[in-house]
């Protein structure tokens, strides 16, 4: 299969893509490029809810036990950004750290080979050595992202924090482990906000549900 050509990915089906990761681990960074372009490809076009699947994220934790979720989605999100080339030369580790080392820093990685991207790697006594990211070891690259990482500015107050948490048990109770509902916070002028994601629009009124149930003593509905 010549993953490189994008319409070629468009006469796959879900199970020949499975067999397709497969045979990319053994192809070493490359092979994981592929991976994740295969990924994408599934969750893109919604593959797996086609064949009755709750999420791409399910089907793969049962039919590829060889890898895990967390290196699945990492594959996809460099695929999404670098070249296979790049890939190839840097590795799958080394570039995703740097995606999110660009993200802290507010920077683009060089267009074409990154590994011209200027990194600033701390060093002893607040000192800072400027180096590319090809010259960066994995372990440079980890703690340039830390060190640009911003702190966090504000606290949640303890009562927000109790609530949130109830908000949370509550949708625990009302949508499977696992799945693509996610529930976050964060603090803008003082005041906590709340952001709902990924909610299938077939399951709107069990969301309703784990909201009312997120305000009030007894659940409405446990999952099921």
């Amino acid at each position: 299969m010549g993953t490189n050509a994008s319409s070629n990915l468009l006469t796959l089906t879900l199970e020949q893509v499975r067999d397709s990761i497969l045979a990319h681990l053994k192809e070493g960074n490359a092979g994981h490029y592929n991976i994740g372009r295969l990924y994408n490809y599934v969750v893109d076009n919604k593959l797996a809810e086609q064949k009755k699947y709750e999420s791409a994220q399910v089907y793969f934790n049962q039919q590829i036990q060889e890898l895990s979720q967390s290196t699945l989605s990492r594959s996809g999100a460099v695929a999404r950004e670098f070249t296979e080339e790049a890939c190839r030369t840097h590795g799958v580790m080394k570039l995703y750290t740097l995606r999110t080392y660009a993200k802290e820093a507010g920077i683009q990685p060089t267009v074409g080979d990154p590994g011209l991207t200027p990194i600033e790697v701390p060093r002893e006594g607040g000192k800072v050595e400027r180096k590319s990211f090809a010259e960066c070891s994995l372990e440079e690259l980890r703690q340039a992202a830390k060190h640009k990482r911003k702190p966090s500015r504000a606290t949640m107050p303890a009562t927000d924090a109790a609530r949130i948490q109830f908000l949370r048990d509550s949708f625990s109770r009302h949508f499977a482990q696992g799945g693509r509902v996610q529930l976050k916070t964060s603090i803008q002028g003082g005041e906590t906000l709340l952001t709902i994601q990924g909610v299938p629009l077939a399951q709107v009124e069990r969301l309703m549900e784990a909201l009312l149930d997120g305000f009030q003593p007894q659940p409405v509905r446990a999952v099921g």
